[in-house]
């Protein structure tokens, strides 16, 4: 409340004194001593302030009060007028007024996304293994994997291995 107080009421003055006669209130002896009481008026609420018990209220309203008061006195003897608020003008704005929402008829609705199941990915089958090349204790099979030669088959990691067409099937 303090500088706060003593700073808006040092610029009203220096924004009235512009709009304010020439000759007149800021520099007479009255407005000196209405914003002198007003300074006191005020350290001693900050005071009171500061010492006050967290639920004592009543005090500061009344010390609100007279600062209120004081200020008022003040806006007269500096600024001249009442020092009261000015009237509301007429040229206030009426409150905006907004429609209520209206639900769209559905056939101005957009249309729902269509539901589709989600799709399953499946892996991509391998490519079939075939034999790369042989030598006389195995072949090498494309997925890189080596088959040793049994008699007349092949023995892959899983069992025996059958061709067919140049496929090779191991379990």
């Amino acid at each position: 409340m303090g500088r706060r107080s003593l700073l808006l009421t040092g610029w009203m003055l220096a924004l009235g004194a512009s709009a304010a006669p020439q000759g007149s209130a800021p520099t007479s002896a009255e407005c000196r001593t209405a914003l002198e009481a007003l300074g006191q008026l005020e350290a001693r609420a900050i005071a009171a302030r500061n010492a006050a018990a967290p639920g004592d209220d009543r005090v500061q309203r009344h010390t609100l009060d007279q600062v209120r008061a004081l200020r008022r006195d003040a806006a007269r003897a500096c600024l001249g007028g009442s020092g009261d608020a000015p009237p509301p003008t007429a040229s206030a704005r009426p409150p905006l007024s907004v429609a209520p929402m209206v639900a769209l008829p559905p056939s101005l609705r957009m249309p729902a996304a269509p539901t589709t199941p989600p799709t399953v990915i499946t892996p991509r089958p391998s490519p079939p293994v075939v034999v790369t090349s042989c030598d006389p204790t195995g072949c090498w099979a494309s997925d890189g994997s080596r088959l040793t030669r049994f008699g007349s088959n092949l023995l892959g990691p899983r069992g025996v291995c059958s061709t067919g067409g140049g496929i090779l099937n191991c379990p």
